[in-house]
């Protein structure tokens, strides 16, 4: 392990009480004095919540840094927690649907958010399922880092795959059943190649991966949805955002041109690009109510709508 990956590891052993204190620490520094990214956070709640007052929003700005400030420990504590402090601190509340999809042999896309902390759900994932779990992710520009993080996320049995690799690990045979863990709330590179949709408030254009993946590999869409219950401790459980395709017809006329620049763009017949279209609607129309219930704990420093 190189100094990077010791100098995480000897912190993460610290207990809760604190790390929590250091992200006290941290929270007055990049609040107060760095000011990290507030004009963007604020901007993103004016948007998303005009009906909200600027008392409403600075709580909740000040709540959202509080959360991220923590998060940054608990990723920390990622390289040396237990298997057990997981299962204890992000216990899955729905694990017989994992069971059943498993027991009928389906592979599955688990597709979930910049939500709560989503390094934790990816480790609960790994302990609370027999599936074989492929977590996609981007690379990080330090390679020495990478190689550190990658290894915490993989602890409990997770292999962490690099999206331009995605393709040629689904195309091996799998022995078992597998999961493709996606976060999909992220803006799309291409907008010309993506889904719109009403989201916050605002036209929000999401990524089409997670449902050309699961028609493309006939998968079935899981959503992961994660809620906070006390300071390093959450809940999560699992829904399914499968749903009837329907006919063209039924579509609204921006739906059917979504559809068609989906199909044109990717290579997917109507019926695929229709089902598409559905799972990422679904998933939208989740995220966007998870988001209200609990604003402050969602990733809004990321620049979401950064070409509006």
């Amino acid at each position: 392990m190189n100094t990077i990956g010791i100098l995480l590891t000897l912190i993460s052993k610290l207990p809760f009480w604190v790390l929590h204190r250091f992200s006290d620490l941290t929270y007055f520094g990049i609040y107060y004095v760095m000011g990290y990214r507030k004009k963007v956070v604020w901007q993103n709640l004016k948007n998303s919540f005009p009906e909200k007052s600027e008392l409403e929003i600075l709580k909740i700005q000040k709540k959202f840094y509080r959360n991220f400030c923590d998060l940054i420990f608990e990723t920390i504590k990622t390289f040396s927690i237990s298997a057990k402090e997981i299962e204890e601190r992000c216990p899955l509340e729905n694990p017989e649907l994992l069971r059943e999809l498993y027991a009928q042999n389906k592979n599955v896309t688990g597709i979930s958010s910049h939500m709560g902390n989503w390094e934790w759900l990816s480790l609960s994932f790994s302990l609370a399922s027999k599936y074989e779990f492929l977590a996609v992710y981007k690379p990080l520009a330090n390679l020495k880092l990478n190689k550190v993080v990658i290894a915490s996320r993989e602890r409990f049995g997770a292999k962490f795959i690099a999206i331009k690799n995605l393709k040629s690990v689904l195309d091996q045979p799998h022995l078992i059943p597998f999961t493709v863990g996606l976060l999909s709330d992220q803006a799309p590179h291409d907008y010309a190649k993506a889904f719109e949709f009403q989201f916050l408030n605002q036209s929000t254009y999401f990524v089409p991966g997670p449902g050309i993946l699961t028609v493309q590999k006939d998968l079935t869409p899981v959503y992961g949805w994660i809620k906070r219950v006390g300071r390093s401790r959450y809940v999560w459980r699992l829904e399914l955002l499968d749903a009837p395709t329907p006919f063209m017809s039924e579509l609204t006329q921006e739906e059917q041109f979504q559809v068609k620049k989906i199909a044109n763009a990717h290579g997917l017949s109507e019926k695929n690009s229709i089902r598409a279209l559905v799972v990422t609607r679904k998933f939208v129309q989740q995220l966007d109510a998870e988001i209200k219930m609990a604003p402050q704990d969602w990733l809004w420093s990321h620049r979401r709508w950064k070409t509006r």
